[in-house]
């Protein structure tokens, strides 16, 4: 979870594993980036140059740069002064610094670095504003239900008194946001330490909404790394055929790392937190799942059809830490249905049931999207969402051989169990090797899925999971 504050000018984070592929080997990328005064401290491997001007741009620097401009950065050096700093991270690109005076209760003015300007020569015109990366705090209450700190999400039905809501809005001293795009969806941000599950339900009371709750947050289910192995992981060669056939599948996971190998297959991708920048993967299990799901590794104990290459649309929905929410959940469904995906692959869950989640996986599945989620990796025999909601397909997993794995988890919401084992060439927060875990059997299940859909496009979801019964 990330921290609430830093202090004053001073932000320290660290981006863990940025994983690419290699055949004998997965890389860590480290990010820390110290501004303190006018100096500057920064340690970075292969970090893309955007993401280390973002953790200036949150410090309330201006940051403006043409958007082709993104090289991978090497650095390691401490408390230089800014201009040296920015000198040796920002060649060969043009830029420009803008100071302004500051004044301190001494009396004594100081200068401090207001705006970064970076370009192309002669081509200032192209430059963007680069936002922020969005910094949500993730908290727990005492029943172990993570949710975003402070924040609350309603729908908004048509006859709802809007003058009421403005006035509960105005007598909680929060900031109400409209997202665009998403008729009667609000955002409201409370005041800090706020009790955003009270303030939730008397919301929902006095208005009588349908939807008003907390901004949950949910967690990647860790795959078991059973060995690092010393063979290579057996990797599939070939590609998808393009055809107007062909039913893409959409990963919303930690993201695709670069250099992985996959990148013949993405048809589009997307980092929900920080859309204007190349998707990443700092935690390599969203790479696990697209090698899966692309059909690029076959999970051990899987049956010996015809390659079954699919293309695929990762995108980015969790946080550095493995955090995802509610919120950025919608926003990734929209990407995938705006972009052609047919299924959705969701290799993560918890035992929190949110009605937001419900409603927009209920809204993808009416909109023809085939939605597919692991059960879970303790065999508890509690349903897990989202593989529990009535619109989703929840799997198991099933050991090389066929068995039940033992680490499973079971119920009346696993519509079906699938092989959960696979060697594979990234490893999620850790080395390649052997990893077993439900994640895995739903990336394959979604796999099957749009290679069966591939050949009948008009299928409906009762036959595809008749078809899944027989297979499986």
């Amino acid at each position: 979870m990330r921290v609430a504050k830093f202090p004053s000018l001073f932000v320290v984070f660290f981006i863990l594993l940025l994983v690419f592929f290699s055949p004998s080997a997965c890389f860590a990328g480290l990010i820390s980036v110290n501004l303190e005064e006018n100096t500057l401290s920064v340690t970075a491997e292969n970090i893309p140059l955007q993401s280390i001007l973002r953790e200036l741009a949150a410090e309330g620097i201006t940051v403006k740069i043409d958007p082709s401009i993104n090289p991978l950065i090497r650095a390691n050096f401490t408390k230089r002064t800014i201009e040296q700093a920015l000198e040796s991270l920002l060649k060969p690109a043009s830029y420009s610094l803008l100071w302004e005076a500051k004044s301190h209760n001494n009396g004594k003015p100081s200068m401090r670095l207001a705006e970064i300007q970076v370009f192309q020569s002669g081509k200032k015109e192209q430059m963007k504003t680069l936002r922020p990366r969005r910094t949500e705090v993730i908290t727990k209450n005492n029943k172990g239900v993570f949710y975003v700190k402070d924040e609350i999400l309603l729908y908004i039905t048509p006859g709802t008194d809007r003058a009421e809501l403005l006035k509960l809005v105005h007598s909680y001293n929060a900031i109400l946001i409209e997202i665009r795009g998403t008729p009667g969806l609000v955002k409201l941000l409370l005041p800090e330490n706020s009790n955003v599950f009270d303030i939730a339900r008397e919301i929902k009371n006095r208005l009588k909404l349908d939807i008003s709750q907390p901004n949950y947050a949910y967690p990647i289910q860790s795959p078991v790394l059973f060995a690092t192995g010393n063979a290579e992981a057996e990797i599939g060669s070939g590609a998808y055929v393009s055809s107007d056939k062909n039913a893409p599948i959409a990963i919303l996971d930690s993201g695709l790392a670069s250099n992985s190998a996959l990148e013949n297959f993405v048809l589009s991708s997307l980092d929900v937190m920080s859309p204007d920048i190349p998707i990443t993967d700092t935690l390599g299990h969203g790479t696990q799942m697209a090698f899966i799901a692309s059909g690029l590794v076959k999970p051990y104990g899987s049956v010996a059809d015809a390659e079954s290459f699919i293309p695929i649309i990762p995108i980015r929905a969790f946080d550095d830490n493995g955090y995802t929410t509610d919120f950025n959940i919608m926003g990734a469904v929209n990407f995938a249905l705006t972009n052609g995906a047919k299924v959705i692959s969701l290799s993560w869950g918890s035992e929190t049931r949110s009605d937001f989640m419900e409603k927009t996986l209920a809204y993808a599945t009416e909109k023809g999207l085939i939605v597919v989620a692991s059960a879970g990796n303790e065999p508890t025999g509690r349903p897990v969402y989202p593989a529990a909601y009535p619109s989703v397909i929840g799997v198991g997993a099933l050991e090389p051989h066929g068995k039940t794995w033992e680490n499973s988890n079971y119920g009346n919401f696993v519509a079906l169990y699938a092989p959960g084992f696979a060697n594979l060439p990234v490893g999620h927060k850790g080395d390649p090797g052997m990893y077993a875990g439900t994640s895995i059997s739903a990336a394959f299940v979604a796999n099957t899925i749009a290679a069966y859909l591939s050949e009948n496009p008009a299928a409906t979801l009762q036959e595809i999971r008749d078809y899944l019964n027989k297979k499986f």
